[in-house]
């Protein structure tokens, strides 16, 4: 592909640009345990194919007059042995492509930042890596493709092509509870906390629920139990529920393409019980994904970036104007809670898998789910210092009889590779008393000895 190719930023990836540059940038990280040592040399040739069915991944963020925009590069990155912490920033200047390809032991990891794709679109490009990976590794043959679409498709900016001026609508969010902690935002916590899929899907259908308002109504009650009692009764528990919008479009670009649903529990003195919590979160989010609720509030998302006056005023005005409207949605939401569901892979892949793991930067807290097989793995992200909140949300499991493992722990220092640190590495690098974690040797984490997890 031709270097001068270049891409218009989508709806959410203009949000997310005006982040550039910063140490606080939205980066997904996936994460595959192998049954075997990674081969670096055969995962970058893995990679080297499907860049090459992904060209919307390979880009650096240009900025113009107006807007930012994307710009294809010819160069691959370099897979390497991990040595970032997780979820580091993508972008530190004009020349860094917006994902990179690790490895550790057995671990293949993805990262890929949110102005280049969401959650099911940066999927769709892992799942690719790892057929390709068990074919060059292995001598595997005939693995199919798991990305059906055109790269046209891929690349297509769906929120552009289904806009519909006429239908928007959406409520401003009054402020909501958060956790009374302290922060600690250039240093996140990062857990797995792994449950068998059948487990929890058997307790979603005693309460008739789905798996994503089980989590919902898990959350909000590991929030509740750690509320500050003058916030009771004054400010609600706000989760944003990510919902995926291909389905409702008949799209499948493999670029940004979703909406947020929120699921609003008022608080009071009586905490409430765990099953009509769940049932009130799948009543809410039914209500939120009907089609004709989806489109206006996509229409609502979209109509800012379409108003005459914004389009023309310079992109350090829209940057200020961006990271204004993040800062006001984000006191309106508690947490998020985002579920990607079931990781389907070829069986001749899935036999050299053991587990997949998603996990996403934050400034606040934030769930994400997915399975694989029997095993639903939930990354857990965070800011705060205090992690009475996790500690919670998995002591739900261990009381409704569904014992888990949590994985969290500190990895070795970050390493200089080949003796010198590039300047991707300097710029990136956390300050002094970062801590890493979910690399190397993990442990349990030490609040839930003892309650079954």
């Amino acid at each position: 592909m031709a270097r001068d190719t270049w891409y218009r930023l989508d709806n959410i990836g203009k949000y997310y640009s005006a982040q550039a540059g910063r140490r606080a940038q939205t980066v997904f990280r996936y994460s595959a345990t192998m049954d075997a040592p990674v081969d670096e040399a055969a995962l970058q040739r893995a990679l080297d194919r499907t860049v090459g069915r992904f060209p919307t991944f390979s880009v650096t963020l240009r900025t113009g007059l107006f807007w930012h925009y994307l710009q294809h590069v010819d160069t691959v990155p370099k897979v390497h042995q991990e040595d970032l912490p997780i979820c580091a920033p993508l972008h530190a200047g004009h020349t860094s492509v917006l994902f990179r390809v690790s490895r550790y032991r057995d671990r293949i990891n993805f990262e890929v930042s949110h102005m280049v794709s969401d959650g099911r679109g940066s999927l769709a490009f892992f799942k690719e890596l790892l057929g390709a990976y068990v074919e060059e590794a292995l001598g595997v043959t005939g693995v199919p493709e798991s990305y059906a679409g055109s790269p046209s498709e891929s690349s297509e900016d769906s929120f552009d092509k289904n806009y519909e001026p006429g239908k928007r609508g959406a409520a401003t969010l009054s402020r909501a509870v958060h956790v009374g902690s302290a922060k600690h935002a250039e240093d996140p916590s990062y857990f797995e906390y792994h449950l068998s899929c059948k487990a929890v899907l058997d307790l979603a259908h005693r309460w008739d629920v789905s798996l994503t308002s089980v989590m919902v109504a898990a959350m909000a009650l590991a929030v509740r139990r750690q509320m500050h009692r003058r916030d009771v009764g004054r400010r609600p528990i706000r989760i944003g529920v990510p919902v995926d919008l291909r389905g409702a479009f008949s799209s499948q670009t493999t670029r940004n393409f979703f909406g947020l649903a929120y699921v609003t529990f008022e608080t009071g003195d009586a905490v409430p019980e765990a099953e009509a919590l769940a049932q009130e979160a799948q009543r809410q989010i039914t209500d939120a994904t009907r089609p004709d609720n989806i489109k206006l509030r996509m229409n609502s998302m979209i109509r800012l970036e379409k108003n005459p006056l914004v389009r023309v005023a310079p992109v350090f005005l829209k940057d200020l104007g961006l990271g204004v409207a993040r800062s006001q949605e984000g006191r309106g939401v508690t947490c998020a809670v985002s579920n990607l569901g079931r990781v389907v892979l070829d069986g001749a892949v899935a036999a050299h898998v053991r587990d997949v793991n998603i996990l996403t930067s934050t400034q606040d807290l934030n769930l994400t789910l997915c399975s694989f097989e029997d095993d639903l793995s939930c990354g857990i992200s965070t800011v705060y210092t205090d992690l009475d909140v996790v500690r919670d949300f998995c002591r739900f499991f261990s009381a409704q009889g569904i014992p888990g493992k949590v994985n969290c722990s500190k990895a070795r220092p970050l390493k200089e590779r080949d003796g010198a640190a590039s300047d991707r590495d300097r710029r990136c690098r956390p300050p002094k008393g970062a801590r890493r974690r979910l690399t190397g040797a993990r442990k349990p984490l030490p609040a839930e000895k003892g309650a079954g997890a």
